[in-house]
């Protein structure tokens, strides 16, 4: 008996939020039925290439369309409202991360969430990097003994910073991954120290680059490199590591030549062919591996594998990273709730 499609719409149509929409209308089991944006050409522009109605605000998202899931893909600071909204009118939710700018307003967005009864995931795209998940199991199956270092880089260009600095910043918006990787592999963290520096993005308050360190509750110690200043002319967009030395053995990752390189006239480069590269049928690598996932735990009411708390949790340690920063000392872990 043919199964039913979950009927699908996307807020926020942007990079990101289109890719989502792609895979919504490839996968088999989702109808995509409907987009929304702010930037009303933006959000016709996507509807019409997919055939979908185009919207501008959630209201009428919701008051036009029958959907069942939902993806949110605005800027941190625009995605609450819009959740919650969403959630109370009992839609299923797929939130780009981080969930909010603070960890006050992300305890308010779960709680909104939660007490809506819901399925919600994050989408934390290196839970689903074939990479990241053998790391994981290579300390969960014993094969690299106890993890005593990981290592962690992701070093972006300053194209990064000129698109998003002005809502958000480096650690928030992109070393957040790394944090979540050490912490999805070795556990809760009881402290972090941290410093930083500000150059071109002083203009608006936020680190070009950050060094942190972490030390684990279960004795792995943590080295996050992170920044986003180097001109566009490296030949990755992004350049990533993931170093986790045990006491049998590790696991390294270089996430940066994905195994192709492609020169012309005017330059040298290594495109993505991992987290979300675009090919003759749509979207596909992590970011698809994501969303799939989500629309599986949705369908079979399955334990999504990010969870709310997964993502307040990273967003800790990023708290706790600026925290240190700000004092120049060791910040302890769990963070202080008063």
């Amino acid at each position: 008996m043919a199964v039913k499609p979950l009927r699908a719409a996307v807020i926020g149509v942007g990079r990101i939020g289109s890719l989502h929409a792609d895979a919504y209308y490839r996968n088999p089991y989702t109808e995509l039925v409907a987009v929304m944006d702010a930037d009303q050409g933006r959000a016709q522009e996507v509807g019409a290439r997919y055939g979908v109605n185009a919207y501008t605000s959630v209201d009428e998202l919701l008051q036009k369309e029958t959907f069942d899931i939902v993806s949110i893909a605005v800027p941190e600071g625009q995605r609450s409202p819009l959740a919650a909204a969403c959630a109370q009118a009992g839609k299923h939710l797929l939130l780009e991360k981080p969930l909010t700018p603070s960890l006050e307003e992300t305890d308010r967005l779960i709680a909104a969430v939660e007490a809506a009864g819901v399925t919600a995931m994050v989408n934390f795209i290196l839970r689903f990097d074939p990479r990241y998940i053998r790391a994981k199991e290579a300390v969960a199956d014993g094969t690299i003994g106890e993890p005593g270092t990981v290592f962690a880089r992701r070093r972006g260009t300053a194209a990064g910073a000129d698109v998003l600095g002005s809502w958000t910043d480096l650690l928030i918006s992109t070393a957040i991954h790394d944090l979540d990787m050490m912490a999805w592999i070795n556990g809760p963290a009881v402290r972090v120290y941290a410093e930083g520096f500000k150059k071109k993005d002083n203009r608006w308050g936020h680190e070009d680059g950050v060094m942190a360190v972490l030390r684990f509750a279960n004795g792995c110690i943590g080295t996050l490199e992170t920044s986003w200043i180097l001109p566009s002319t490296v030949p990755a967009g992004l350049d990533a590591s993931f170093h986790l030395v045990g006491t049998k053995g590790g696991v390294f990752i270089d996430g940066s030549n994905h195994g192709l390189s492609v020169v012309d006239q005017e330059r040298y480069t290594e495109p993505d062919l991992t987290h979300w590269p675009v090919g003759p049928a749509g979207v596909f690598g992590d970011l698809r591996n994501s969303i799939d996932h989500f629309i599986d735990a949705v369908r079979t009411g399955q334990k999504p594998r990010v969870t709310l708390q997964d993502a307040r949790y990273a967003e800790e340690l990023v708290a706790a990273v600026k925290q240190s920063m700000r004092t120049g000392q060791p910040v302890a872990l769990p963070l202080s709730q008063g």
